[in-house]
């Protein structure tokens, strides 16, 4: 067994207590690595948030752009309905129409005024009767006049 020992030559003589340097205790500022790990993970998640977010928005832009094509696609078509509808609705196409199933055009118009006893009783024998007829508006006057009358006798 070997034993280190050191000469007593080499050892300096203690000095006296007053030239001795004051020691102070420091707190340890030692390097620590969980403080490393944490912002390294929030580092990562940071990052995994703002591709999650670009991702998001990407695919959100291409629903748009869909959606756009398809709004753009809507509005040709309807453009082309209205067309078709402008023209099967014209006067010269329905003439034409008219002729192929064999109707002709009116010689002469003639209108006739059905006085209002007359229609009232048709609609009394058929059983209808417009609401035109029946009701009868009546303004707020009006029913003062029936008032006025009945208590003092005089219209």
């Amino acid at each position: 067994m070997a034993v280190a020992v050191r000469s007593t030559t080499q050892r300096r003589p203690r000095e006296s207590s007053e030239q001795q340097p004051l020691l102070t205790l420091v707190p340890e500022t030692g390097f620590s690595h969980w403080r490393i790990a944490v912002v390294a993970v929030c580092g990562l998640v940071a990052m995994l948030a703002i591709v999650t977010l670009n991702v998001s928005m990407a695919q959100q832009q291409m629903r748009l752009d869909r959606l756009n094509t398809d709004v753009s696609r809507a509005r040709a078509h309807f453009e082309e309905l209205r067309a078709d509808r402008a023209q099967l609705q014209s006067p010269v196409h329905l003439m034409k129409e008219a002729r192929v199933i064999g109707l002709v055009p009116a010689m002469a118009t003639k209108t006739v005024n059905i006085p209002a006893s007359i229609a009232a009783e048709v609609a009394a024998t058929v059983g209808k009767i417009d609401a035109d007829i029946t009701t009868k508006d009546e303004s707020p006057l009006d029913k003062f006049g029936r008032i006025k009358a009945a208590v003092v006798g005089n219209p």
